[in-house]
């Protein structure tokens, strides 16, 4: 075979690659437009040992106006003893009464998945059932207790 007979080969075998690639790779076009869950950059209020404490965090999906519709799923390391967390929607809440001073570190974990409602039409090969870019993602958060 000569050098001009194997060029149409190569691009018939580029233009079926790309193609693949544009059609079912889902994951890839997904993340051209950044739409990944993310929590909210705050600085915890300090606490008190034995007092009453309460604050809360939000998360939110970059670049998709209609986030309140996901579902978001948290869980938290590193509490101290006394305290415990929920979340409502997007937002989590973490509460209690310290029996403990000091400082902690509180790690954060948040998964979403998409609303029931969703459909994405380009369902391919490699494709999630969203159009997120990421479902998951995680946080660090400093709490002192006095």
């Amino acid at each position: 075979m000569s050098f001009y007979q194997t060029q149409p080969m190569k691009k018939l075998l580029i233009l079926i690659g790309v193609s693949l690639l544009i059609t079912s790779c889902d994951p890839f076009l997904d993340c051209i437009i950044d739409n990944r869950p993310q929590l909210n950059d705050k600085v915890l209020s300090n606490g008190f040992r034995d007092f009453y404490y309460e604050d809360s965090l939000n998360a939110e999906i970059n670049n998709d106006p209609a986030d309140n519709a996901y579902y978001y799923y948290f869980s938290v390391d590193g509490l101290p003893a006394g305290m415990d967390y929920e979340s409502y929607g997007r937002e989590l809440v973490i509460y209690g009464t310290p029996r403990v001073s000091g400082r902690f570190t509180l790690d954060v974990y948040l998964n979403v998945e998409a609303p029931d409602s969703y459909y994405d039409e380009d369902d391919g090969l490699f494709e999630d059932g969203d159009d997120l870019c990421k479902d998951s993602t995680s946080r660090q958060y400093n709490l002192r207790i006095q």
